[in-house]
């Protein structure tokens, strides 16, 4: 720890506030929030901690803290510094950007229903946001059917002047040629809010009272008007979802699942006692483990900004500091807002069903294409980063050596392209020049033999198995073996790549130069394709040295002698029975048995009886000469 940092730990308040973690390029790498900044922040530079604080805790070259009146504007802080900095090492939730808000301008005479990318506290009314931009237009789309409000902007609306083609087409009351009062208006305004918060059955008791009135009253088209607003209001709710027997009121289910680092937060809405709709959200960062700090951070992020939020947040496990969010989000909307854990009834019965959608979305994403892609990606750059390398190493190859004290010594190389295994580029090596167990020199041989290859290939003007060379070298082991390979490529006058090594027991990878090994937390992603490549180089590697041993193994005498192919040797066999009784039977004997010729008979009896200078083996042996 620099002595810019030790000065600072001691002049930190014992208040609280937020405290911003900077990397050495004075970017913001880690926000979070703490009831006394001095407490909270210098217990980052004692004690010990998990593998991601401690990475975190290295990257620290400066902080800066802000000081609240109070934890609950703490909390606010947080989620506001974290949406602005979206820093490395926070829970994020992802693609949040892009969730848009459907914005009711209430400080307008006429109202307009418009969409906005952010929640501002202007005077209007924000609902969302929307993860489904679609369902949302689709939405906007039924309102104005049923509820005509005006369009145009703020310049071009002016009163007493002549109305748009909307207002031809049925789709505004034209305010500004004084066609609707403002009551009536306001009327249609609230109608949407009702619509918006999901309360369709109050909106539907709402125009049949008022359809009813106005058919009393003699207002005809008035009593038309709500007529067909209460006929579309009917077609919606029936393509809502069914009633769940939840009971009635407004309230979110939240389940949440992690694995990796990824993340899945679920959510039911609930309206009225209706399931009207789903969505799931994922975060990053995000550990299994650390589930009540995970939904903490995402009632921060997508409940904070909207101003109608539902009674309750019904959850299948403790947000972490869920008193303070609960004042939060009140203080936001204007009225209590409940965060409980259910422990039985149908609420409890439901969130088990939140919980299931939760883990097989989170399964869903971990299995697809775009997260192995994502993934791979993430890797790449980051083994760019810590290597130093130029570019992220778009063909990386391992090499592991497999053998049984020393027998049957094999090789393998595997390649990853783009972080992706590439099967059709593996090759394996029989060991030609060793006869004892010598690691080192095993991979010493497997590498010449790869770089000669390759340089034989690129001379002959092609690029095959062995003409693109790596841009990452991984091998399977310690300082040993890392330090032999890089001995022998300056040997061969090879254009070395970069050349790292993975050690099992403790996963430590070794880099020329380095007098220590690198240690990467479980979850990164640079270690988890690490050991994917060693893995894979391994099982290559042993699934041929397994081969060779078989097959030596199984291997019989004969498959040695001149004449004697699979077929004939599978009829002596079961001829004779046995080698025993194949080297006991005679010339006339062998040469009378199935398959078999006077020329072979010969061959087979000269091989097993090198020693006889009989008429057989001499006639064997001439007719070995004269072949």
């Amino acid at each position: 720890m620099n002595e810019i940092l030790q000065e600072k730990l001691k002049k930190l308040p014992s208040l609280p506030g937020c405290y911003l973690m900077k990397d050495s390029q004075g970017k913001i790498i880690y926000v979070g929030k703490a009831i006394s900044l001095r407490n909270r922040v210098r217990s980052y530079f004692h004690g010990s901690h998990d593998q991601k604080t401690e990475l975190l805790v290295e990257n620290i070259a400066d902080f800066e803290t802000v000081v609240v009146q109070n934890e609950q504007e703490a909390l606010i802080l947080e989620a506001n510094l974290i949406k602005q900095h979206s820093p490395h090492y926070n829970i994020l939730m992802r693609d949040d950007k892009h969730y848009p808000y459907l914005r009711l301008t209430l400080d307008e005479d006429f109202p307009r229903l418009m969409i906005a990318r952010r929640a501002k506290p202007d005077g209007s009314k924000y609902f969302g946001p929307y993860p489904n931009a679609g369902a949302m237009h689709r939405a906007v789309e039924v309102i104005r059917g049923i509820f005509p409000l005006r369009t145009c902007n703020g310049r071009t609306f002016r009163k007493n002047q002549r109305a748009c083609l909307n207002a031809h087409i049925g789709r505004c009351k034209a305010p500004c040629e004084n066609k609707i009062s403002k009551k009536e208006y306001a009327e249609m305004v609230e109608g949407v809010s009702l619509f918006l918060q999901g309360k369709t059955k109050s909106l539907i008791r709402r125009e049949q009272e008022l359809m009813e009135a106005s058919a009393e009253a003699l207002r005809f088209e008035d009593a038309a008007r709500h007529r067909d607003a209460l006929l579309a209001l009917q077609q919606v709710q029936e393509r809502q979802q069914i009633d769940q027997g939840t009971g009635k009121g407004d309230y979110d289910l939240l389940a949440v699942a992690a694995a990796e680092d990824q993340a899945v937060v679920q959510v039911f809405f609930v309206r009225d006692g209706q399931v009207v709709g789903r969505e799931h959200f994922f975060l990053t960062n995000a550990e299994p483990g650390m589930e009540a700090l995970l939904l903490r951070r995402f009632v921060q992020e997508y409940y904070g900004g909207g101003q109608f939020l539902p009674a309750a947040l019904y959850c299948d496990r403790e947000p972490e500091d869920s008193a303070l969010l609960a004042g939060m989000l009140a203080a936001q909307c204007g009225h209590k807002v409940e965060i409980t854990v259910p422990q039985r009834g149908d609420k409890r019965r439901l969130l088990g069903l939140v919980s299931k959608n939760a883990e097989m979305a989170l399964h869903n994403y971990l299995d697809s294409r775009q997260r192995r892609e994502e993934r791979g990606a993430e890797a790449l750059d980051e083994l760019r980063r810590l290597l130093e390398l130029p570019a992220a190493p778009a063909r990386i190859e391992c090499y592991d050596i497999s053998h049984v004290q020393g027998s049957h010594m094999v090789g393998s190389m595997v390649v990853f392209k783009n972080g992706v295994p590439a099967p059709k580029l593996y090759r394996r090596f029989k060991i030609k020049t060793l006869d004892g167990s010598n690691d080192f020199a095993a991979l010493q041989e497997v590498l010449e033999r790869r770089w000669q290859h390759g340089l034989k290939e690129r001379a002959a003007g092609k690029v095959d198995r062995f003409g693109e060379f790596p841009d990452l070298l991984v091998i399977d082991g310690g300082k040993g073996q890392l330090n032999a390979v890089c001995e022998r490529l300056r040997e061969i006058g090879a254009d070395a790549p970069a050349v790292i090594s993975l050690a099992k027991q403790e996963e430590e990878i070794f880099v020329p130069g380095h007098a220590t090994s690198i240690l990467l937390p479980r979850t990164s992603p640079a270690l988890q394709l690490l050991q994917q490549l060693r893995d894979e180089a391994h099982r290559f590697a042993i699934t041929f040295h397994r081969e060779l041993r078989g097959k030596a193994q199984t291997h019989s005498l004969l498959d040695d002698v001149p004449d004697i192919g699979p077929t004939r040797r599978k009829s002596l066999i079961s001829c004779f029975g046995s080698l025993k009784n194949i080297r006991a039977a005679s010339l006339e004997e062998l040469a009378a048995a199935p398959k078999m010729s006077r020329r072979a008979a010969c061959a087979l009896y000269a091989f097993l009886h090198p020693e006889t200078d009989g008429e057989a083996g001499k006639e064997a042996q001439e007719r070995e000469s004269n072949e």
